[in-house]
């Protein structure tokens, strides 16, 4: 019989065949002959060469891998194995939230709801005919314990909330097989957890928009500044969160309706030299929730 590693193979990857003469006696050195699709492989045929091992193409492609086998007895044996090259995609989305402006891929935090979802472009082994979510098993494993209850046949989705803390990696593998087990794909996900942030920008005064970089150390003279603060990967939206605004430990009032926004006057402490603003945001609904960025200010 002949056997595949992987079971099925995906793009552009490396694929071992192995025949197996298992229950017959007498099988050293016997003379295998290779074939991929009807060609003849010289290079792996010979005496004991009984693994055949070749790189597979794109998406869809079909092998037939067939092996004829002499042995020492005069028995002659043959068998062939079919495969159609298969894949599917593995992707993550978060609860977080994030400004528009923000490019990145948004991160969970604790508390975050985390949906996972798998495409699949799975075939039926030897031909060109896709296999429906209907007719596959979907088994989810989440930090290295199997999902039962979230597994099974059309099973594509899994969502799950985060109760880790930041640093950790939540970790996700999904196996995507046939009930009769002649087609398996496996891929696994790493998703960090992060801390939710908040950053200050200069706030344009006709806008109310952020311009240039996140600020951290500034040099300036006494005046009026307008400050805005922008906060990452929350779970609820900036209407929603609390915010503060301190010059020197003491709290002075944000922009009311727009409490992310502070028009800070600075000209009454140009005598200390220096001056620290803080912004510090917290999710009411959920007290882990929070963050702060400050300023350190000299004053000239």
């Amino acid at each position: 019989s002949l056997t595949s590693d992987p079971l099925t193979p995906q793009p552009n990857s490396v694929i071992i065949i192995t025949a197996n003469l298992s229950g017959i006696t007498n099988v050293n050195n016997s003379n295998y002959t290779w074939f991929l699709n009807s060609v003849r492989q010289r290079e792996v045929s010979g005496l004991n060469k009984n693994i055949f091992t070749f790189p597979v193409g794109d998406l869809g492609t079909v092998y037939q891998v067939s092996v004829s086998i002499l042995t020492p007895n005069g028995d002659n044996l043959s068998d062939s194995i079919f495969l159609t090259v298969s894949d599917f995609d593995l992707t993550w989305s978060t609860s977080s939230q994030a400004p528009a402006s923000y490019k990145g891929k948004l991160l969970p935090t604790q508390n975050s709801i985390v949906s996972v979802s798998a495409l699949p472009f799975i075939y039926r082994p030897g031909t060109k005919t896709l296999i429906t979510n209907n007719n596959l098993i979907f088994n989810w494993t989440v930090d290295d314990k199997f999902s039962a209850e979230k597994s099974g046949i059309g099973k594509p989705d899994l969502i799950l909330r985060i109760n880790d803390f930041a640093g950790a990696n939540k970790s996700v593998r999904l196996e995507i097989k046939t009930p009769d087990n002649t087609v398996s794909l496996i891929k696994s996900a790493a998703i960090p957890i992060v801390r939710p942030q908040t950053l200050i920008y200069f706030a344009d005064p006709k806008t109310n928009l952020p311009y240039g970089i996140a600020l951290k150390n500034l040099i300036i003279k006494p005046m009026n500044l307008n400050f805005i603060a922008q906060n990452y990967f929350f779970n609820a939206p900036s209407k929603d969160l609390k915010w503060q605004w301190f010059i020197n430990n003491e709290e002075v009032a944000g922009g009311g309706e727009t409490p992310w926004l502070a028009s800070l006057n600075l000209s009454k402490i140009g005598q200390l030299f220096s001056a620290q603003i803080q912004v510090s945001v917290k999710n009411p609904a959920n007290d882990p929730e929070m963050a702060q960025s400050t300023i350190n200010l000299e004053i000239k």
